[in-house]
């Protein structure tokens, strides 16, 4: 599984950083839109798999993802543009109707509610959620003192603290003498307390070397640190751990969460996308939750 896991993480890595390189670059700001919409299609599709046996409801969803991850990206890159509110709002109306008209269309009474509940779940999970990441990255297209291009990468790494701590040092204990204590064994059987502390330590240490040493971030850190204490420097600190807190628990939260519905549908991954690391959604599902703290908590820090 390791030696799998290590190398796809590395090309994930070097995709991610060179679509979040290129949002200003003439020739490569595709590439975060299309890596957005690629990663959306491929989750709601393996959500559909866990909650939708319907065809059509299946069809409908992968429309109307890709559709309001686009709106979404347009709402994001021309934040001033009255035209792109227009999108993302008549994109969010016509998703809804259209849902909530569905089962009309399909003619089958069986089901309908689930399905459309489903459907709106999916919808609101995968796309909806993902679409602040989005909004995180191109940030800077709102806040010109701001820079997405290192905030994103900077909380994205916080939250994968948590589950690259709670991994290693999950199997750390497991495999030592004092042996490890589960933590929820309904959900997730491996999951240990040790784990979780772990997971929490290093995101921490990632929260503070970011606002310490990250450009952008580190600067961004320092005024917002300010206006917390009046010694900045320990102020950015305070942030930084306050920030790593709330986005590492968030984090495990939506890991298990995705762990709840996969142990109700019977299955151990999501997808098999990703070598090592099973489906986009067992990728991202720590992301997911966080997402829209991660917006929340980048227009706070706009302000100062």
């Amino acid at each position: 599984m390791l030696k799998y896991r290590l190398p796809s993480a590395l090309l994930l890595i070097a995709i991610f950083s060179l679509a979040i390189w290129g949002i200003y670059k003439p020739y490569l700001f595709w590439l975060l839109p299309v890596l957005a919409l690629l990663c959306v299609l491929l989750a709601t599709r393996e959500m559909f798999a866990i909650l939708v046996e319907s065809e059509p409801y299946k069809k409908w969803g992968f429309f109307s993802a890709f559709f309001l991850t686009a709106s979404a990206y347009i709402f994001f890159r021309y934040p001033s543009s009255q035209r792109a509110r227009v999108v993302l709002i008549f994109a969010l109306i016509f998703v809804s109707i259209g849902t909530f008209l569905l089962p009309l269309m399909v003619n089958r009474i069986k089901g309908a509610l689930d399905s459309v509940a489903a459907t709106f779940l999916t919808l609101l999970y995968v796309p909806v959620s993902f679409s602040f990441l989005l909004g995180v990255a191109l940030i800077g297209f709102k806040c010109t003192n701001l820079d997405g291009r290192f905030f994103l990468p900077y909380f994205v790494f916080i939250v994968k603290g948590a589950d690259i701590g709670a991994y290693c040092v999950g199997t750390l204990f497991a495999k030592s003498p004092l042996g490890n204590h589960k933590f929820v064994p309904d959900i997730s059987p491996k999951k240990s307390i040790e784990g979780v502390f772990g997971g929490l330590l290093l995101s921490l240490a990632v929260g503070v070397l970011g606002a310490l040493y990250l450009p952008g971030v580190s600067e961004a850190m320092t005024r917002l640190g300010g206006n917390i204490m009046s010694n900045a420097n320990l102020g950015r600190i305070v942030g930084a751990v306050v920030l790593s807190l709330i986005l590492s628990l968030l984090g495990i939260v939506g890991d298990l969460v995705e762990s709840v519905w996969k142990r109700d549908s019977g299955i151990k991954d999501s997808g098999s996308y990703i070598p090592g690391m099973g489906g986009v959604l067992d990728v991202v599902d720590s992301l997911l939750l966080t997402a829209p703290i991660m917006y929340a908590l980048i227009l706070t820090i706009s302000r100062f």
